[in-house]
Formats: C-alpha cells, structure tokens, sequence
C-alpha cells in the first residue's frame, strides 16, 4: 500500500505540499497540485479518513461534463457565486479532461479535501454516488434523470421543456419541423426527443424520422446536422435544436446556403447561452431555471454536510421559453 512519501517522491515535492493538496490548505501552484494529483491517482494512494468534524473544508466540488460548453461555464458561476455569499469554495472539475483513464482518477478525486460534491454529468454516475456513500461525502446530483438511486437530485423537465418548443414553431404554423437532438445515448437527449414527438402527436402531426438528426452538442454538429437534413428535406420550415449551440451551428450553415431566419425557417434553441443574445437575429430559446437549481443543490448539499436529519430531496422544475427573433410565423411560401 503506497504512502505519502511515495506520492511525494514521484510528484518530486515534499511531503508537506503533498498534505497541502490533499487538505486544500495553504498555496500550491496549479503546476505541482497536477502533479501532485497524478502521482497520488498513479499510486491509488488512499489519504486516511478524517473524522467529520475535522473534515470541514468548506469546499464543494462541482463536476461537469465540459466546461467549453456554455451552458456549464454559466452553470459554473451561478453556483459559485450563491456558494461564496454561504463561505464555501467551488473546486471545479472538468470531466472532458479526465475521461481518457475510465475514470479512476475522478473516483480517487472524491473526498480529497472536499466536503461535498454537485455532479452534473452521466459520467459514471452510479459509481461516483457509490463512492460518496462509500466515504460518506454529501452528493448532489443536477440534471440527472435517476431511477432506484437515492440521491438527493435537482432536474428539470426536459420532455415538457422540448413540447414547450415544438408546440410553439406549431401555433406559428410550422408543419415540417425538424430536430437536432444531442448525443443520443443521454437521457437529456431522450427526453428532448420524447417531448418533441409528444407535441406532434398532440397537434396530429406526423413524426418523420428523416428529419430527425442527432449531434453532440457542439456547434460544428448542428452546421452539420442541418446540412444533412436540408439536403433531404427542403421543406423545412422550423427547427427545434438540443441545444443553443447547435442551433447556432445550423443558422450558420443555413446563412452560409442563402437562407433568411426567421422568413425561410424558423429555429427555437436550448439553454439561453449568453452568445443566444447576442447574434443575429437573436436566438429564440428554452432557459433553465439555473439561479433556483443552483440554490437547491447548495442547500441540499449543505443540510447534509451539517448532518441534518431528512429524506432525499428530489425537486423537478420547469423551463420556460424566450421569445426573440430566429422563429415567426410560417412563410405562406414555404407550404
């Protein structure tokens, strides 16, 4: 079994700063904590469990899938902003950077110097709130459809939050609607989708799946995933995207082909990035309620580090949509 020596002699520092990094006390450069952490994920070296009164660090860990995307970035401030007016630190964890080991060194992360965690992936999710349990460290999980777990968890109805967004291109009397969902083995990309048939079906449209197209949430996929669909399809009229990013992607694509937004097709994004209103024409969108999601998991995450008594929570809210410019009524031409 390797100890604290052995960490320090591979990350070649002392052991005092090895004790810094695993504690979270005291300065250590970005440089030497890496070093640090690899050493000790390379090692599996397991720090001795303190006992929970000496365990406060008044630090949270936030993990998310991608920090690049903005939806996270602006996820990333909302809670670090409501955890610093409680005196609690955010310590960020990037997941698009560590996925390449399966994982093993988010698992050896958790509980180092923390003293609860907000996860915001499906990224080995079960075995990450194993592990918590396991060392008993406070989780939360946001965003996350969960079945037979317990877990105190924040979400949002994304079925009804993609019905919000067909049924509105329908009343602006789009029949030809087509849809860019994300990474199609996620849950959020499966509850977009369902909503999205769910609206159809209610306004006896037919569901087509030969306008239906899957990216990853980035912008080259949705300019890529438009291209293929317009390719196919020329009678599309109105868009839903999984996400604001691929809408954009599509409106660029769609520019670059001669194509005017809102008068030739119509589009309706997810997620109300900052860039949503800021390009032209201004991105009609679904937001999620992040301030309040944001508030709900801090409070969970914190009621349970104070040891208070109580069920899981398990709270589900409901985005709303945001009118601005890339959706109008149908062309009469277009039909």
């Amino acid at each position: 079994m390797s100890n604290i020596k052995e960490v320090a002699k591979l990350a070649k520092t002392s052991t005092a700063t090895v004790s810094r990094v695993i504690n979270r006390s005291g300065y250590v450069s970005d440089e030497m904590k890496a070093r640090v952490l690899k050493a000790i994920n390379e090692l599996d070296y397991k720090p001795l469990q303190r006992n929970v009164e000496n365990r406060k660090t008044r630090t949270l860990a936030l993990v998310v899938p991608d920090i690049e995307n903005p939806f996270f970035a602006k996820l990333t401030k909302e809670i670090s902003e409501i955890a610093n007016t409680l005196d609690y630190n955010i310590l960020l964890i990037n997941l698009s950077g560590l996925k390449n080991d399966g994982g093993s060194f988010l698992l050896n992360l958790i509980g180092t110097g923390i003293d609860g965690i907000i996860y915001t992936s499906s990224f080995r999710l079960e075995d990450v709130i194993n592990k918590a349990k396991e060392i008993k460290i406070p989780i939360v999980v946001l965003d996350r459809e969960l079945k037979n777990i317990q877990v105190d968890s924040v979400s949002v109805n994304n079925e009804n939050a993609a019905y919000l967004a067909t049924e509105y291109l329908i009343k602006l009397g789009h029949k030809k609607i087509a849809f860019i969902g994300g990474t199609e083995n996620m849950e959020i990309s499966f509850y977009r989708h369902k909503g999205y048939k769910m609206a159809l079906e209610k306004h006896k449209l037919d569901y087509n799946k030969n306008i239906v197209e899957h990216g990853d949430f980035s912008l080259e996929s949705g300019y890529k995933s438009i291209k293929k669909l317009m390719n196919s399809s020329k009678d599309i009229t109105g868009i839903v995207a999984g996400n604001d990013l691929m809408a954009i992607g599509a409106i660029n694509y769609l520019n670059f082909k001669g194509y005017k937004i809102p008068e030739d097709i119509s589009i309706v994004g997810f997620d109300d990035i900052e860039l949503a209103s800021s390009i032209t024409p201004k991105l009609t969108t679904i937001a999620y309620p992040l301030v309040k999601m944001s508030k709900l998991a801090i409070e969970a995450v914190i009621q349970s580090i104070s040891g208070s008594e109580r069920d899981y929570m398990s709270s589900c809210l409901f985005a709303r949509l945001i009118e601005r410019e890339s959706a109008d009524f149908v062309n009469k031409k277009k039909i």
